[in-house]
């Protein structure tokens, strides 16, 4: 169970316990991970690569698109697929408009 830090000491808000890689520091949930995605002639997702095995995409079940933070020197921009892949894995995918990257963001 983290530990609240005690407050007007200008430490984070929660610190983790100290048996981590990183005692006393925050880390950030659920950040997202650099993937390997294989698009079709249209620029949507067919494949993705886990485990570093492709799997066939069996079919887009949603996508959306994110512009935020278009006001600052870092904006956001991004187009989000949730995909079920061949194996029976729902995961969801996006990518950097800007950085021109792929990405997995995972829940929970």
């Amino acid at each position: 169970m983290p530990e609240r830090s005690p407050r007007g000491r200008g430490g984070p808000a929660l610190r983790t316990s100290s048996d981590t890689k990183r005692p006393g520091k925050l880390r950030r949930l659920n950040a997202p991970r650099k993937a390997d995605v294989r698009t079709d002639a249209d620029g949507l997702p067919c494949a993705v690569r886990r485990g570093g095995q492709w799997l066939a995409v069996d079919e887009l079940l949603d996508r959306y698109r994110t512009d935020d933070r278009w006001w600052t020197a870092e904006p956001v921009a991004r187009a989000y697929y949730d995909l079920l892949l061949e194996d029976g894995r729902a995961v969801t995918v996006f990518r950097d408009e800007i950085g021109a990257g792929w990405y997995e963001q995972r829940y929970g």
